[in-house]
């Protein structure tokens, strides 16, 4: 046996009652589709088979096919001819005159293979047979017509031009077009400017060309007279169909050639049916076990089997998977298991089936429970399952778990009330700093008047009007960087040009007092570029507080040494780094040091802004900010931009 053989010949079913492949195959009625046994012997019978040759089954089964051949086709043994050559090609087809129960004949299109088991012993045949008489009588009635006409040109012309559907059109004895209809030119695309006078091969494949096949079909035209095939052709756009092509020589009354006539039609939506129901057919017969295995592949979708109560009938793995029952502990209960005690309670179960059933189909979304006791969000969907009598077998029942879903939804909408909640206490924070600043103002000018009430006294006092001018004087700086930061969220900064060792003169500057009482040393000479492309405002707030936290977290054994450089990272970014010889901070502190009000070492005079200011600001502009330190030895900020 050879591999096409093989790869054409379908698997035997296991369990040919199958409910799934006989409801399948008996809701099919334009073919009659058929097993025989080895010796060609009928072995089922289906309702396309019943309406087409008019036998009941028990009439049928058990007779010999040939019972369906003309008298003359069982003499010369047809029959066993085209189970002989099924063998041999893996697959026989073929047209011709069958006849019906009442002697009536009709004009059949046959397919026949072998079918073997898994030993590759052969079982059987199948045989499916459609019924094309209509189109044999529509084109053996248009060659008549034609045959009648062809002595009239004009009637002829007319009639050949007014046809649609076919493309009928004439070749000279070379095969070049003569003629060309309306038909010919909206099935192929030519219009008659474009093709009268070319080769006909133009509507056929490389491959056919290179074989000679035109040339071929001219041939056997003028030795048989008639020439019928089917086949792929190409139209003009180079888009293939499947044509019926039927061409016929054309003598004059000396017998001497004239041409050819060509009529070609459409059937690519026949082939493609055609195709389809074998295919389907053949897919039938890999077996319900096939199709249990493809059902128990499916992981992501939970797919089962009620009966008409409702009650659990099959469970595959993705079931098995998303519920967590077993197919021997959920088999044989009922399916509202796996629902509430409310909704059990108030009947949604049934209520389910009774939509299925009154509406075709019924989708829902909500709570299922799992063996387990946990809940997920399920997406269900129930479609009835009816016979060919249209009586109600039971239910199919497909379930997704959408917990992931229904989850990235919430953490969604929380994001959202997180949003609106930040922006309302960004705008209480404006609100609350804008307004302190008079409270403020109030109490430094009652601190004044108090030390002028004093007089002589206010020596006395001094410590504790000190402790007050300094609690202001902090009090004034948060709400100053609490606007600040509320004045980031709220507007945008334009972009310019800055100059590096220019902003760092203006940042020593503004730090002049502290860099004198601590004599910190400041070095700004390994710069790698001198300008960045930023808001002025916003790069003089960054660098004012990363080289005013590396002096204020100095060590009081060293002199403060901080270094500025800029340097481009691997990835292309601007990178501008502070480093410092200080305390230096934790490895667990440093995603605390961003946060609001966060400092590591409390000793040192600050509000805990400064960082969190910094990194704001960066993330309004896409950019980042790292940290490297080891405590007693320094820390080195290195801020990221992407120019």
């Amino acid at each position: 046996m050879n591999p096409e053989t093989e790869l054409a010949s379908p698997v035997f079913p296991q369990n040919t009652n199958d409910d799934i492949y006989r409801l399948l195959v008996e809701s099919i009625t334009d073919y009659a589709i058929f097993l025989l046994d080895p010796t060609g012997h009928v072995t089922t019978w289906n309702t396309g088979a019943k309406a087409l040759k008019q036998y009941e089954p028990e009439e049928i089964i058990g007779q010999h096919f040939s019972i369906f051949y003309s008298q003359e086709a069982k003499d010369r043994e047809y029959p066993a001819y085209e189970l002989k050559e099924a063998l041999r090609m893996g697959k026989f087809e073929d047209e011709g005159w069958r006849f019906r129960k009442d002697g009536l004949a009709f004009w059949a299109n046959v397919i026949i293979s072998p079918i073997y088991n898994q030993d590759k012993e052969l079982l059987g045949f199948s045989k499916i047979t459609r019924d094309l008489t209509e189109r044999k009588k529509a084109e053996d009635d248009l060659f008549r017509v034609y045959e009648e006409l062809k002595n009239s040109e004009e009637r002829y012309r007319l009639l050949v031009e007014g046809v649609a559907d076919y493309a009928i059109f004439m070749l000279n004895p070379a095969g070049h077009v003569a003629t060309w209809n309306q038909g010919a030119q909206k099935i192929k695309g030519y219009n008659a400017q474009e093709i009268i006078g070319k080769y006909f091969g133009k509507f056929y494949s490389r491959q056919a060309l290179e074989e000679g096949f035109p040339a071929y079909e001219l041939k056997m035209a003028r030795e048989h007279g008639r020439f019928e095939d089917e086949g792929w052709r190409y139209r003009k756009g180079g888009s293939a169909f499947w044509a019926n092509v039927i061409i016929t020589a054309i003598y004059n009354s000396k017998k001497e050639l004239l041409g050819f006539s060509k009529i070609t039609r459409d059937l690519t939506e026949k082939k493609q049916l055609e195709q389809q129901l074998f295919q389907t057919h053949a897919d039938l017969l890999e077996s319900e076990e096939k199709t249990r295995l493809l059902i128990d592949s499916v992981q992501d979708y939970a797919i089962l089997m009620l009966n008409t109560e409702g009650i659990i009938m099959s469970w595959n793995t993705g079931a098995e998977r998303i519920k967590g029952y077993k197919p021997d502990e959920i088999i044989g209960k009922h399916f509202s298991t796996f629902y509430t005690r409310e909704a059990i309670e108030n009947g949604f179960p049934k209520f389910e089936l009774t939509q299925a059933l009154q509406n075709g189909r019924f989708e829902d979304e909500g709570w299922r429970i799992r063996k387990d006791g946990t809940a997920f969000w399920a997406n269900v969907v129930l479609t009835p399952i009816f016979n060919s009598e249209k009586r109600l077998l039971g239910y199919a029942k497909i379930t997704r778990d959408l917990t992931e879903r229904r989850r990235n939804e919430e953490l969604m909408q929380k994001n959202k009330d997180l949003v609106r909640i930040n922006n309302d206490l960004d705008n209480f924070v404006y609100s609350a700093s804008h307004d302190l600043k008079s409270p403020i103002a109030n109490l430094e000018g009652l601190l004044t008047a108090l030390q002028e009430d004093l007089g002589s006294e206010v020596e006395n006092h001094s410590q504790i009007i000190s402790l007050m001018q300094g609690s202001i004087g902090t009090l004034k700086k948060v709400i100053s960087d609490l606007a600040d930061v509320t004045r980031l969220q709220l507007g945008k900064q334009q972009s310019e040009s800055v100059q590096i060792q220019g902003l760092v003169a203006e940042v020593k500057e503004n730090l002049r007092q502290l860099i004198k009482a601590t004599n910190a040393q400041i070095t700004a000479d390994d710069l790698a570029f001198d300008h960045l492309h930023y808001s002025r405002k916003n790069l003089r707030s960054i660098l004012h507080n990363l080289v005013s936290n590396a002096i204020k977290y100095a060590d009081p054994k060293k002199t403060p040494q901080v270094t500025i450089k800029t340097y481009f990272s691997e990835t292309g970014e601007h990178v501008l780094s502070v480093s410092d010889n200080g305390l230096g901070i934790p490895p667990g502190q440093f995603t605390k040091i961003f946060g609001m009000f966060k400092r590591v070492h409390d000793h040192v005079e600050g509000t805990g802004v400064g960082l969190y200011l910094v990194k704001k600001i960066l993330d309004n502009s896409g950019d980042h900010i790292t940290v490297e330190s080891e405590e007693g030895q320094g820390s080195t900020f290195k801020v990221y931009f992407k120019q």
